[in-house]
């Protein structure tokens, strides 16, 4: 018994989408916050050019990154949930040796890719090693995700959330110290970024003792059956990335650094917001796989479920942004940045879209529906880039911004299509949908009616109470107001079962 007492335990189990959303989103806002620390001092410290820079270093880095995802997880997690507790473990092992392989080949395109840019004068010295020094992050970081499908088959979400706080603490500590020491400049806080995957691979590794041994496996021949299988989704990603980041780039290279850098700000917005969308896709992802195909029913309650609490919080992100955009962005940024308000808007609410295209994607990949996603992303690509070289040259920053949210509107269409052909999920909660929209609208009133007459947080402020307390009288997912959004345990715990997780009122949290 005493053996029994002192040995690890394993990690805790998050039994439903909202808690599994819930321990990912407030993780994610404490990362969030400590990021609002490290961005206000880097805008601050650096100049809009500098940022602009700054900019194009992860822009390329994302564009590049997607060789190192290639959206694998989504088709290995089913393996992993079919799968024995040993059998998954080796397989995770397996997919992790992948992931480290592809790392180190995505490192060195993102290599060439930065030095033919940097010859042909398109991208500045500091960019290129920028580039250098961040890529480190894409052979650390695959290792990290390829861990993390353990935690996310697993319902283990708290520590993938720890994981990501003390690497956010970790980077601002070292961006405070470099700042404070005088010798702050982009590729100080591009390292800052390195240091975050660092540790955020080694608390999951530590992490790992607790819940299973795992050892990284090397074997092409599985590797092979999963990339052939993730083909599509792969491609899809690549376009994915491009039409969601390229503009920043052809901002850099049409106008100047500083036109990048003032639309770098907005971007910074719509990925605070965005990761809202990630925390409430990732145990969706879960639960949906787990019920198709034997289980219509809890397919379609999960994806209404998820569809609503999206659409909570993609209006209520806008309600009040889109109010008070110019007092925050001058707030956090400085007055030099608030020029870039109005694209800012456009860009939080492009980013609101894309919360139900991350939906569709995730409802697509679970029912194995896989081939409409790169056609969708192509869509997006052409369109993106088309409409950026139509509206930069005149419209700046602005141009795209707009350029943003058409394109976002389509790919959800093309998307929106193909979901809409999965049996059982129709009809939408349409009803619920107006109820939430019009719950937005009110409080976007209050907010305009309250602009300029009090200080912008009260006024925040003001916008997010009526909100939320519209919502809770609307109750647009059915009665007990905002307590309605835990959902019906029963249905995600019955989910949880049929991934071999026993159930956590049990309180053992052990896999079987």
């Amino acid at each position: 018994m005493a053996a029994d007492d002192t040995a690890p335990k394993t990690p805790r189990v998050s039994g439903s989408v909202l808690s599994g959303a819930g321990v990912l989103i407030a993780g994610r806002y404490v990362v969030a916050g400590l990021a609002t620390v490290s961005t206000f001092i880097i805008i601050h410290h650096l100049s809009r050019a500098q940022f602009g820079d700054y900019g194009v270093v992860f822009s390329v880095l994302a564009i590049v990154g997607f060789i190192a995802d290639l959206k694998l997880s989504r088709i290995v997690l089913s393996d992993v949930l079919e799968a024995d507790d040993e059998a998954a473990t080796r397989i995770v092992g397996s997919y992790t040796g992948l992931r480290l392989v592809i790392g180190v080949v995505s490192y060195a395109i993102a290599m060439a890719c930065v030095g033919i840019g940097a010859m042909a004068g398109s991208f500045s010295t500091q960019v290129a090693w920028g580039v250098a020094i961040g890529g480190l992050n894409l052979v650390i970081l695959s290792a990290a995700y390829g861990l993390i499908l353990l935690f996310d088959a697993r319902l283990w979400f708290r520590d993938v959330a720890l994981s990501n706080v003390l690497g956010q603490v970790a980077s601002v500590t070292l961006i405070v110290a470099v700042t404070a020491a005088g010798i702050g400049t982009l590729l100080w806080y591009v390292g800052a970024f390195v240091v975050n995957g660092v540790v955020i691979l080694g608390w999951l590794a530590f992490t790992l003792r607790r819940g299973a041994g795992l050892k990284i496996v090397f074997d092409p021949s599985e590797w092979w059956v999963w990339i052939r299988e993730a083909a599509p989704l792969a491609l899809g990603a690549a376009l994915d990335t491009i039409y969601f980041r390229i503009d920043i780039i052809m901002l850099s290279i049409m106008v100047s650094s500083t036109a990048a850098g003032i639309y770098n700000v907005g971007y910074k917005f719509s990925d605070l917001f965005g990761a809202i969308a990630f925390a409430v896709a990732t145990p969706a992802l879960t639960l949906l796989v787990a019920a198709w195909p034997s289980d219509p029913g809890a397919f379609r309650r999960t994806f209404r479920h998820t569809l609503v609490i999206l659409a909570v919080a993609a209006v209520g992100a806008c309600a009040g942004f889109l109010v008070y955009a110019e007092p925050i962005i001058t707030t956090v940024a400085g007055q030099r940045y608030a020029v870039g308000a109005a694209s800012a808007r456009l860009l939080v609410v492009g980013q609101a879209i894309h919360f139900f295209t991350m939906l569709a994607f995730t409802t697509l990949v679970a029912s194995r529906r896989n081939r409409l996603y790169p056609v969708a992303m192509l869509v997006g690509v052409v369109v993106n880039v088309g409409l950026n070289l139509m509206l930069i040259p005149e419209y700046s920053y602005l141009g795209s911004g707009w350029a943003t949210v058409v394109t976002e509107l389509l790919v959800l269409g093309v998307l929106g299509v193909g979901v809409m052909r999965i049996p059982g999920l129709r009809p939408l909660p349409l009803l619920a949908l107006a109820k939430t929209f019009g719950a937005g609208g009110a409080a976007a009133a209050v907010g305009l009616a309250l602009f300029g007459r009090v200080p912008w947080p009260v006024g925040g402020a003001a916008v997010g109470i009526v909100y939320l307390g519209l919502v809770h009288v609307l109750s647009p997912n059915g009665p007990g107001g905002l307590l309605a959004f835990r959902g019906d345990p029963h249905d995600d715990l019955a989910a949880a079962i049929d991934l071999g997780i026993d159930r956590p009122d049990l309180g053992t949290g052990l896999p079987d």
